[in-house]
């Protein structure tokens, strides 16, 4: 999960500088914190596993156009990105399968 947490700041990186992700090792849950408090974003959030996965925010994207995803994983499918959007959208438990097989 350690790694995911990584990534997910690379990303963020990017695109603003004020949003970190950490992880809350007694609940397993990710959030994101920030500099900036508006209508939109509090001081402290739960990230849904939900809106990690989902197309509109992006991440999957970025790591399959940036090479993130470990494709000599023994999977029976093709390592496209909206490929990987739909086997995560099936998961019982989406952030283990999406953490087994980054890089």
């Amino acid at each position: 999960m350690e790694k995911l947490i990584e990534l997910l700041n690379e990303y963020h990186f990017f695109n603003t500088e004020y949003i970190w992700y950490h992880l809350d090792k007694e609940e397993n849950r990710i959030y994101f914190k920030t500099e900036v408090v508006d209508k939109w974003i509090t001081n402290e959030q739960r990230i849904s596993d939900e809106w990690l996965i989902s197309k509109k925010f992006g991440f999957i994207k970025w790591l399959v156009d940036n090479d993130k995803i470990d494709r000599d994983v023994s999977i029976n499918w093709e390592w496209h990105y909206e490929s990987l959007l739909m086997k995560l959208a099936i998961q019982d438990n989406p952030l283990d399968f999406l953490v087994k097989i980054l890089k």
